[in-house]
């Protein structure tokens, strides 16, 4: 019996371990934050080229009689307000899921959060897969499935490929996750953390399926243990024990392991019995969890 509980409370701590892995953003506060100050940003950079263009304009208008100048001026005001409205509805769509979101992260309005999700809203889809995550990954993977990713932004679209591509990659359904892990643009993260969330997982799909050396080269463009890499650092000591192992280079595998062991034992189960994971990063893995008493010691034959 208490083998039987310390292996329940190990499955649910993955699972909370798996929601906080894919929440690209960190705690939806920060990202609500870390959105402002950019918008903040933007529209000031934008406000000063609209001035420059403008003066530029005038001084063309008045030099050469032409009032060419001024309509290409207005154009490009014109695509810069359109512009600003895209950004400012979106921002208040995300605004308005967060606010449906109570204590706990547990929806205050499920009916809304729902006809949202029934809609196509990627972000609502993405939110409540996150929900369903610790309860029922299979769950919140067809939840994901219903997102419309060829018409939904890059931005958006990467994070639902990646979110998608953990859940497989926990089930040890490597294919799934190699496939959704080649359509990532890395290129389109708009900040250095989400990016090297998208690499940890498009790293470990690549070290898993064939292509360690790759995954190795993806990861060292990330220090895991940088200021800004806090919430995204186990998924980039994850995908490292992934990659070297399949490298036969155990030393820096043994490492990762015990990064990811000083945070949290529990982080190693997924290491432990699944398909598709090297013999030799397995048998690390249990023997640090065996020596944790997360799970019995094997018994050897003949003692």
């Amino acid at each position: 019996m208490a083998y039987l509980r310390r292996m329940a409370s190990k499955k649910k701590k993955a699972a909370a371990d798996l929601a906080e892995l894919v929440d690209v953003q960190g705690t939806r506060q920060a990202a609500m934050d870390n959105v402002v100050r950019q918008l903040r940003t933007v529209a000031r950079v934008t406000a000063i080229a609209l001035v420059v263009i403008w003066l530029l304009a005038l001084g063309f208008w008045t030099g050469l009689e032409s009032t060419i100048p001024l309509w290409v001026a207005s154009a490009l005001t014109l695509a810069a307000a359109i512009g600003a409205g895209l950004v400012w509805r979106n921002f208040q769509k995300s605004k308005e899921l967060g606010l449906m979101m109570g204590e706990g992260g547990a929806p205050a309005d499920t009916g809304k959060l729902d006809a949202r999700v029934e809609k196509g809203d990627a972000a609502a889809i993405l939110t409540r897969a996150q929900m369903e995550m610790q309860s029922d990954p299979k769950k919140a993977l067809a939840t994901l499935e219903k997102a419309p990713l060829e018409k939904t932004q890059k931005v958006m679209a990467n994070q639902i490929r990646a979110t998608r591509a953990m859940i497989h990659l926990n089930q040890a359904e490597v294919k799934a996750a190699r496939a959704l892990a080649e359509d990532i643009d890395l290129a389109k993260a708009p900040d250095a953390r989400s990016k090297a969330n998208l690499v940890g997982v498009v790293a470990e799909a690549w070290a898993r399926s064939g292509n360690p050396i790759e995954a190795s080269e993806l990861l060292d463009g990330f220090d895991p243990d940088g200021d800004d890499m806090d919430d995204v650092r186990i998924q980039l000591y994850r995908a490292r024990a992934f990659a070297e192992a399949h490298r036969n280079r155990m030393p820096s595998m043994r490492k990762a392991l015990k990064e990811l062991e000083a945070v949290s034992p529990q982080l190693l189960a997924v290491f432990v019995g699944q398909k598709r994971v090297h013999p030799v990063l397995m048998k690390e893995a249990r023997k640090r969890l065996e020596k944790s008493g997360l799970i019995p010691r094997q018994r050897i034959q003949g003692r």
